[in-house]
């Protein structure tokens, strides 16, 4: 592989990261972290169950044991617990009832391992007793610290937990009205913004994948004008882009991705996008979260 090629390799798979412009490099304090990181990886999960239930073992593989146990918390203590609360209002009854109601179909089927299960709305019903006052928290770490503590029943737990917050979330959609979908996407984006440390690389690049994707999602012809405004030549690329933009499909490529969804993208489709849309991003030294440190500067 010659250098040019090589350098167009690095480019892709480094995603936005020549886009961004660091203008100092004090560090924000890190709020909670490692839970928004979490939640991110929990949402992930879910998303998982509903478009591709097979990625879900690998995605829980990824995580050593001590991030297993602040997914999990994750999962059951603001996926399920935010959904089944809203549900609960919606309906008018406890909120263990709508978990129980939420959850009956997955009770009734072959999608989760039951013993597995059990643990799982085990550990559930007891956080909603703590929430309640009913029970003390320390007994929820001791449920959860147990359930992660060998690595194949904590495989089958973190399975569970992902299965009943889908069913939960899913419950909780259709009763208010709202689009799966459009609800895991739009509770993602708050996650990547609260997350606040020291912008690492994944984190800037998690946030504004979020933000892509919020975008296509609210405009569904933002690709097709972009498309159409660089064919006429009202709109044009930097030059060190312009070649990149024309090997990846440019104009008509752009077109054709219209109406798709940022996830289900191809690796070099979504490169195409964010030289596209991104003019550049700036890292400012000031603020206390991604969202208050980065501004971006869009090009459509």
């Amino acid at each position: 592989m010659g250098k040019a090629s090589r350098r167009k390799r690095q480019q892709r798979s480094g995603g936005h990261h020549d886009r961004v412009l660091i203008t100092g490099g004090v560090p924000a304090p890190n709020f909670d972290g490692a839970l928004v990181e979490a939640t991110r990886h929990a949402l992930a999960m879910v998303t998982s169950v509903h478009a591709s239930p097979e990625d879900l073992p690998g995605l829980i593989e990824d995580l050593d044991r001590p991030r297993q146990g602040v997914v999990a918390y994750a999962l059951f203590s603001q996926l399920i617990m935010d959904s089944a609360h809203e549900l609960a209002d919606a309906r008018g009854i406890a909120v263990v009832a709508a978990i129980h109601d939420a959850t009956e179909g997955l009770r009734e089927g072959e999608a989760v391992n039951r013993p597995a299960l059990d643990r799982a709305m085990g550990t559930v019903h007891k956080y909603a007793e703590v929430l309640d006052g009913m029970r003390s928290s320390e007994t929820v770490v001791a449920d959860l610290d147990s359930n992660v503590a060998r690595r194949q029943a904590a495989l089958g737990y973190l399975v569970a937990l992902t299965h009943i917050a889908h069913e939960t979330m899913a419950a909780r959609c259709a009763e208010i009205g709202e689009d799966l979908e459009s609800y895991l996407q739009r509770i993602s984006l708050p996650a990547a913004e609260t997350h606040g440390n020291e912008i690492e690389a994944d984190a800037l690049e998690d946030y504004v994948d979020a933000l892509i994707a919020e975008r296509l999602a609210t405009e569904p012809q933002l690709l097709t004008h972009a498309a159409e405004a660089l064919r006429r030549s009202s709109a044009t690329l930097r030059d060190e882009d312009a070649g990149e933009f024309r090997e990846l499909g440019g104009s008509d490529r752009l077109a054709e991705l219209t109406g798709d969804t940022w996830d289900d993208m191809e690796a070099e489709d979504k490169r195409l996008v964010a030289i596209t849309l991104l003019g550049s991003v700036l890292v400012d030294p000031e603020g206390d979260t991604v969202a208050d440190r980065l501004s971006v500067d869009w090009r459509f």
